[in-house]
């Protein structure tokens, strides 16, 4: 299983980085493919994340999320020597740099002194997704064990953000992994309806 998510894990970032290429505005047109998203609750906390590498931008989202009466908060990564642990999340201007800094893993996130809080929305950044909402990731597991954790202590809502470019007819799963509700490209949204996603 390691091998067969390596080789797909190398095609997938090819065809990301392409995607990055060609689409420069597909950070904007996530907005418009999440229109029923922007509706499903009033006032939520909605996670989002700073694009690192090839990653769609999904700050335009979070934006309009914002102006919907959303709150705003990031990621922080655990230290590599405790790869066991999830996310914590953080209130934050994703637009701030004063709130920002770089982690060890060289992704942009919020400094540790900011409000943690528990999102009820997380836009996850993925390499790789099929339509039964299964995700490919980097390899670490930090969003499997987030979203374990979160939806053991109640309802989350997870948005797999990505290209179009970026599906595939089906992603190889093991136990720990954790299916998406939502899936939005530039193009198109896809509920997930057996996670309860919306329909």
């Amino acid at each position: 299983m390691i091998e067969v998510k390596s080789e797909l894990r190398s095609v997938l970032i090819a065809a990301r980085a392409k995607a990055h290429t060609e689409e420069p505005n597909a950070g904007e047109a996530l907005v418009h493919s999440a229109a029923q998203i922007l509706l499903i609750t009033d006032n939520p906390i909605v996670a989002g994340y700073i694009p690192f590498r090839t990653e769609i931008d999904p700050r335009p989202l979070m934006r309009a999320l914002a102006a919907q009466g959303a709150r705003l908060c990031l990621p922080r990564t655990p230290p590599r020597r405790a790869g066991g642990n999830a996310l914590t999340f953080h209130l934050c201007d994703p637009d701030d740099p004063d709130q920002l800094e770089k982690s060890t893993w060289g992704v942009m996130e919020p400094k540790a002194h900011l409000e943690q809080t528990r999102p009820d929305v997380v836009l996850v950044p993925l390499l790789g997704f099929d339509r039964a909402g299964n995700r490919l990731g980097q390899g670490q597991g930090h969003y499997d064990r987030t979203l374990e954790a979160l939806r053991a202590t109640g309802p989350v809502l997870a948005v797999g953000v990505a290209f179009a470019a970026q599906e595939v007819a089906s992603i190889p799963i093991e136990p720990h992994d954790q299916r998406l509700d939502w899936i939005i490209t530039p193009t198109k949204a896809y509920p997930i309806p057996t996670l309860g996603g919306i329909e």
